[in-house]
Parts: structure tokens; C-alpha cells; sequence
């Protein structure tokens, strides 16, 4: 009798959360701006069948010049370090609108939606189980602060979640404030973030021997993500590879 009652009150409080969850939806397609006819709380069928058709999953491949690789040193570029790129599609038409509306247009929600529905493109065979701790390319404290999130952490911990793989945002820090990469021409874009990461010292037992998957939400230049890395290895890391939602051509 008691279990039964359990039962039937948690299915009409779990009603309830559904409803007010529905309650709360936007009241239209966060990609597209069509009134909401449809069930998801997100996207409208039309922007989750491009999304899934358009972002086919790419990897491993150079973060630098976008080639495929065979060998862990990229052999078509001038490649400054040995790093792997994942990620899930070009930076254009659907996915290009999500990410803008995720990351300057307040709809955070979209962000980790992103990655539930990356996870269910051919990256879920990439080798998830090679990886001991998921990080995000972290913000500098002034930068948060302006933004209040950071894009990068609510990607890394939803990818962490969905691959039951442990995370950390404290290991790696934002040490030098830098302006904003895509407001600058490619030439100036290493120097900008050049030295900006560090690893604090009272981590580094943490990182060392670790194989780690760097997150951030579009790699361009791959500059970002090769100064982060190079804090990561110093500390003793196994391997660094990275995740992005997107590659900017």
C-alpha cells in the first residue's frame, strides 16, 4: 500500500515538474524564431533534423589547418604541438545561430542540448574511455563576471555528465586578462592569448599522468586551445585532446 502511494505521488509530482517545466519553454525555436506548435522545449523539429544532418561528427584532426590525421603530428602545417581535434560541425547556418544565441543571447539551456545531441553523432565513437578528466577552456575572472557563465564550463560538465567521466573546472586558470579572439585578425591571435593559462601549483599532483578532454565551444586559429593545453602537459599530463561544438573555416 505504502509503495503504491509513493508511487502514484512522485508520478504526480514528476507531472507537476513537467508541466511547469513547460510552463517555462520559450515561446519559440531558439534557432529558427518559429512560434512554438511543437513538443521540444528548445528547437523545432526542422532545426534538430539540420543540425543533426549538417554536424556529422569530425575527428581526430589538426585544431591548426582542420586536416584529418593519420599520425599525431599534424604532416600539412607547421603544427606547433601534437594535438587532436573532435568536433561536431562547421561554424555556419544552424549550428552557427545556436552557439551565438547560447553564448551572447542568454539561452543557456541550449548549450548542453548542443552537446546531447553532438554526443549522438558518430563522436560517441570516438574512444570516450581514454579520457580521466573532461576541463573547459576556462574565462579570465573579469570576463565571467561580464558574462556571468562560462560557455565552455556548462559544455564540459554536460559532456562530462553524459560520458560519466570526471570534471574539473579549478585545474586550469585564465591567469592574463585578453580581449576577445574573434574581434581580432588572425595574426594577432597567438600573441593575445599567449601565457594566459596556468595550472595552479596545488593541482598539479592532479593532472599529472591524467589523459585530459579540453572543451571549448569553437576552435578558429586553434591558438585558445594550444596555450591552454601547454600548462596541462607541464603539469605532467599523459595527453591533451580537444572538444569543440564547432570549427570555424
Amino acid at each position: 500500500m505504502l509503495t503504491q502511494a509513493w508511487h502514484k505521488t512522485h508520478a504526480a509530482f514528476r507531472g507537476l515538474y513537467d508541466d511547469f517545466q513547460q510552463f517555462l519553454a520559450p515561446s519559440s525555436c531558439l534557432c529558427c524564431g518559429r512560434a512554438r506548435d511543437f513538443e521540444d522545449r528548445l528547437l523545432c523539429p526542422a532545426c534538430i533534423q539540420a543540425l543533426q544532418t549538417m554536424n556529422p561528427g569530425v575527428g581526430p584532426a589538426c585544431p591548426f589547418c582542420g586536416n584529418l590525421l593519420t599520425d599525431p603530428q599534424c604532416h600539412s602545417c607547421a603544427a606547433p604541438g601534437a594535438l587532436r581535434l573532435y568536433y561536431w560541425g562547421v561554424y555556419d547556418c544552424e549550428l552557427k545561430e545556436c552557439i551565438l544565441q547560447f553564448k551572447f543571447h542568454g539561452a543557456r539551456e541550449l548549450g548542453p542540448r548542443l552537446v546531447q545531441l553532438s554526443c549522438e553523432s558518430p563522436l560517441k565513437c570516438f574512444p570516450l574511455d581514454k579520457y580521466d578528466l573532461v576541463m573547459p577552456v576556462p574565462l579570465h575572472r573579469r570576463r565571467r563576471r561580464q558574462r556571468q557563465f562560462n560557455q565552455s564550463e556548462l559544455l564540459a560538465a554536460e559532456l562530462s555528465k553524459f560520458w560519466q567521466t570526471n570534471f574539473s573546472a579549478e585545474y586550469l586558470v585564465r591567469a592574463k586578462s585578453t580581449f576577445q579572439q574573434a574581434k581580432l585578425p588572425e595574426n594577432e591571435r597567438w600573441s593575445n592569448v599567449k601565457d594566459a593559462f596556468l595550472v595552479p601549483a596545488k593541482f598539479e599532483t592532479r593532472i599529472a599522468g591524467k589523459n585530459i578532454l579540453l572543451v571549448d565551444d569553437i576552435v578558429t586559429t586553434g591558438a585558445t586551445v594550444y596555450e591552454a593545453s601547454r600548462p596541462l602537459l607541464a603539469a605532467g599530463a599523459a595527453g591533451v585532446d580537444i572538444f569543440s561544438l564547432a570549427r570555424a573555416l
